[in-house]
């Protein structure tokens, strides 16, 4: 399956694991059980959601979220992407979805983006990190994968400082047209392992 920008995306062979744990989280497969509780989640984080994420700008309905809960599934079998839900370890339930977070097979052979927002009032805990931690080494793990990103805005320090804590290196700064309406015209990218 080839991703529209021209970028070939059904190259990798193996899939992560569908469930991992951290020291605070389990990040589980996303699944269609996801979809009240994430769209709650959504919506209760739509006004820091909007200036970064193109899908936040008008709010999730179960349609919506049913959609791409679909194409989640989609891509978890065709090996395009992997997205999980953020819980906390101790299980509370469906409707204790954190956030959101996934590897996306969308750079070409040898690297996975990392993507992953937080509700916003678990916001400013660590969770992204954690989650992203996760994520890079599982990753990582991963047969013919030799490199993780993170693509942010260049505006949004939140997303920066999270792969700054991680240990990523600022690779570059692309410029492209605003994903979002307040969004700037530059992402940077942060590379794992930092050493070129």
């Amino acid at each position: 399956m080839d991703h529209p920008d021209g970028v070939d995306s059904g190259w990798l062979a193996a899939r992560p694991p569908e469930h991992l744990t951290t020291a605070r989280l389990r990040l589980d497969r996303a699944r269609d059980g996801d979809r009240t509780a994430l769209v709650d989640a959504v919506n209760r984080s739509l006004a820091e959601l909007r200036p970064w994420m193109p899908w936040a700008q008008e709010p999730a309905t179960d349609a919506t979220i049913g959609a791409f809960l679909t194409v989640a599934d989609e891509g978890w079998e065709t090996g395009t992407e992997f997205q999980y839900a953020l819980r906390p370890l101790v299980d509370d339930g469906p409707a204790a979805i954190l956030g959101f977070a996934g590897l996306h097979a969308s750079l070409g052979p040898g690297a996975l983006e990392i993507g992953y927002w937080v509700r916003s009032d678990a916001a400013g805990r660590g969770y992204a990190s954690e989650a992203a931690g996760a994520l890079a080494g599982a990753a990582l793990a991963l047969p013919g994968v030799h490199r993780a990103e993170i693509h942010c805005d260049s505006r949004n320090s939140r997303s920066a400082a999270v792969a700054e804590r991680l240990g990523f290196r600022l690779a570059r700064v692309d410029r492209r047209a605003p994903l979002s309406p307040t969004g700037s015209a530059e992402v940077q990218v942060w590379t794992w392992p930092a050493d070129p």
